[in-house]
């Protein structure tokens, strides 16, 4: 029967837990729970309740058996609750280092515009640190998939305009960088944490690592100057944190503890993991140890020969230990606290001492003389208790972490309790990219057919949905425990496309073949795609320069090779104007040049070979005159000089400047439409359309064209428009801190924009 049983039978009021910190550690052979409360600067306890795990439910401190593990808790709670007379709602709760994963992260920070640094700004920029470390962290194990949380962090140093602080709270300043180090664990370590929990009704208070818990009741802050080594070590892990010059400068641990050596004496001696353990524990005082075996059959041996025969396992922990300690520290610390159940190993310290190099009364097990800032109220704990006393008075110093568990889309992502959580934020910290929570319209195709500036607009985006709790909400929306977020990505819009036959009306120009002079030239209409001659499925790029021209009259085809049109040229036996557009099969002969006759020129009506003459001279290359093969036009460029065309349209054949055709190219011109000449509207109406409507620009942005669309609320293009153009994932920095810049200058969001400017969204290196 519970409490509240209980209270209800006795017709009395449940107690609320109020203020109270109920520290409950969860270990690999017990759980321990305390009852605490702040007195003065002190942790007072209250209540203390150990109870032993009946069968094998947790490994190197992670649970397995979820249900077992919550059984034992849920018997803790009930004790503590009977010897307290009130009820609890909530635990302040500490996980062990399995796979630990450290993050060494350092940020800067602008402070320059603020008159004073204030604790909640740098808190603010704390937690910012941790989130790059979060970040870093979930860059390096991306592809393993492992979904990694924050249990632990210690600000290394402060640096205030470069100069090393211990508190920034309070100054003034241009600059800050935090220097900290950060404890990860995987996921379903917490998230096992967590269910045992809500099997037994709890809400999580506070989360930390247990080496941290342990740090800050045997070390504080005031002696963190030196360089000491807290170890704590349980069942199935041996958790290590270091001090040194005023902060917790690492973490680490090791999967070698205490349960190695409880299953040496299970082997050497043949008894089970209970009657091990309390061997374990006897041959600390006592000279003489007496057991009983499985068999029934009672033995007794001596401290010198029980601690002989658990040598080898012993040996194996203090190195393991002392080999992480040597490498996370780089080299030998000045002292060691050994805490947990598993330090009580008489023995050990000496070890220990030994392997690190440093005097043996440098190595000490930390009991509860050791404590400070703790009223024990005449409970003796030992170096067992020292982890859940640490986890209150962690919690007491609001050092913990609080999550918040907010379902997304059908699945529950944890977060850190910021109270002032946006949707915006956590669905950035759940993984969604920006252009699914903001989505953008498709770009705009801007580019110049002969001369005349042509947009094509991209579709439009259709925006993200947001229901918080069934009701519509907006990115701006604060988000708080056991919400329920709904969201529909935002689809962007395509960008414009378009190709050259889309633009030009290839089939309104005639094309093939004519011959003049017994020699076939090919005609029709060309298209250069800045300065290279590309064929009508090409796909137009952004500022593209298009010009069309090639040889679409009779006065192109002579200009190309070289000769000077007058009367007298015919087409099919018909005296034809320098403007007669040629068709596939003509043929061109000369009826009558004056000009020639009277230079001594041929006869008119003489063979072909004599024309031929003239126009490979003309043109000034040397022809073969009775060649059948079809002939390259020829085009002037801007220096006049004469450049063959191959004649054929295959890509990347340089081109040069083309003279366009008379009629070729203005009746190709395709201007976007304005909202006045919009259909259904109203003078009034269409007036004030045009005066609203702000057109396309295109501008540069991270060397990149890009064109933003119109705009119809009569409102400038400014700088924030191009947040939806670049893929700045705040959940994975590349650097540390966005460059936002116009024109080589650093700008504010509301900055307005202009054709032709250059802007960069980056991260800074």
């Amino acid at each position: 029967m519970d409490i509240e049983q209980i209270l209800k039978k006795s017709g009395k009021k449940s107690e609320q837990q109020g203020d109270r910190i109920f520290a409950l550690d969860i270990g690999t052979r017990t759980v321990v729970g305390i009852i605490g409360e702040r007195d003065a600067d002190k942790f007072r306890i209250m209540e203390c309740v150990v109870v032993p795990h009946s069968r094998r439910a947790m490994v190197d401190g992670q649970i397995e058996d979820i249900k077992q593990v919550a059984k034992i808790v849920g018997q803790v709670k009930s004790q503590l609750e009977q010897k307290a007379g009130f009820t609890l709602q909530r635990a302040c709760i500490a996980a062990a280092g399995r796979a630990l994963k450290t993050v060494n992260v350092s940020k800067d920070f602008d402070v320059s515009e603020s008159e004073i640094i204030t604790e909640e700004m740098v808190a603010s920029m704390e937690m910012e640190t941790i989130s790059a470390a979060q970040s870093e962290l979930d860059r390096l194990t991306e592809k393993d998939g492992t979904l990694f949380y924050c249990v632990g962090h210690n600000v290394v140093n402060y640096r205030l305009d470069n100069y090393k602080m211990i508190s920034v709270a309070g100054h003034k300043g241009q600059h800050i960088e935090i220097d900290m180090v950060v404890a990860f664990l995987p996921g379903i370590v917490v998230e096992g944490l967590y269910s045992v929990m809500e099997l037994n009704g709890l809400e999580v208070q506070s989360l930390t690592l247990e080496p941290i818990a342990a740090m800050n009741v045997i070390i504080p802050t005031e002696i963190r100057l030196i360089n000491i080594a807290l170890v704590d070590i349980g069942a199935g892990t041996s958790d290590i944190a270091i001090s040194k010059d005023g902060s917790i400068i690492a973490y680490a641990m090791a999967t070698v503890a205490g349960d190695e050596i409880t299953e040496e004496i299970i082997k050497t001696f043949l008894v089970d993991f209970s009657a091990a353990e309390q061997m374990k524990y006897d041959a600390d005082d006592n000279e003489k140890i007496t057991y009983k075996d499985i068999f029934g059959i009672a033995h007794t041996i001596s401290q010198e020969e029980f601690i002989e025969s658990i040598l080898p396992s012993m040996d194996n922990l203090a190195s393991t230990i002392c080999n992480t300690i040597l490498k996370i520290n780089d080299g030998s610390p000045q002292a060691v606290f050994l805490v947990g159940g598993g330090s009580l190993i008489k023995g050990l310290t000496t070890l220990v001492a030994d392997k690190l190099d440093i005097d043996e009364d440098r190595v000490a097990v930390g009991g509860s003389e050791f404590v400070r800032n703790v009223e024990m109220n005449g409970f003796k704990m030992g170096a067992e208790y020292i982890t859940p006393i640490g986890i209150g008075v962690t919690a007491l110093d609001d050092k913990g972490y609080d999550f918040s568990v907010i379902t997304v889309n059908d699945k529950k992502i944890r977060v850190f309790d910021t109270k002032k959580l946006t949707v915006f934020q956590l669905l950035s910290l759940s993984g969604f990219k920006a252009s699914e929570i903001m989505g953008h319209s498709g770009q705009g195709l801007t580019f110049t057919l002969n001369g005349n500036r042509i947009f094509r607009k991209g579709t439009m985006m259709t925006a993200a949905e947001v229901m918080v709790n069934g009701k519509n909400a907006g990115l701006t929306t604060i988000v708080t425990q056991g919400d329920n977020v709904k969201l529909t990505p935002a689809k962007n819009g395509q960008n414009a496309r378009s190709t050259l036959q889309q633009e030009i009306d290839y089939k309104k120009y005639n094309s093939g073949h004519v011959t003049f002079g017994g020699k076939k030239y090919k005609f029709g209409l060309q298209v250069a795609v800045n300065g290279t001659f590309k064929t009508p499925d090409y796909e137009i790029q952004p500022l593209d320069d298009i010009i069309t021209g090639g040889i679409l009259t009779l006065g192109d085809l002579l200009d190309s090779i070289g000769i000077e049109y007058t009367e007298g040229f015919a087409i099919n036996g018909n005296l034809a104007a320098q403007s007669e557009l040629l068709h596939d099969g003509d043929v061109i002969t000369i009826k009558m040049i004056p000009s020639l006759i009277e230079k001594g020129g041929p006869d008119f009506n003489t063979p072909t070979e004599n024309v031929n003459n003239i126009s490979a001279s003309s043109a000034g290359f040397g022809a073969d005159p009775v060649s059948q093969k079809e002939q390259p036009p020829v085009y002037a460029n801007q220096a006049g000089q004469a450049v063959a065309y191959s004649g054929s349209y295959e890509e990347e054949q340089p081109a040069q400047q083309i003279r366009s055709s008379a009629q070729a190219i203005q009746t190709d011109v395709v201007k976007t439409p304005t909202l006045a000449e919009t259909a259904g509207m109203t003078r009034d109406e269409r007036i004030q359309a045009a005066e609203d409507t702000v057109p396309a620009l295109t501008l540069n942005l991270n060397g990149k064209p890009i064109t933003l669309p119109e705009k119809t609320d009569g409102e400038p293009h400014t700088f924030i428009e191009l947040m939806s153009y670049v893929d700045i994932d705040t959940k994975n920095p590349m650097g540390s801190n966005v460059e936002l810049t116009l024109n080589g200058t650093e700008i504010s969001f509301g900055e307005e924009l202009h054709e032709g400017d250059h802007a960069i969204v980056r991260w800074k290196k």
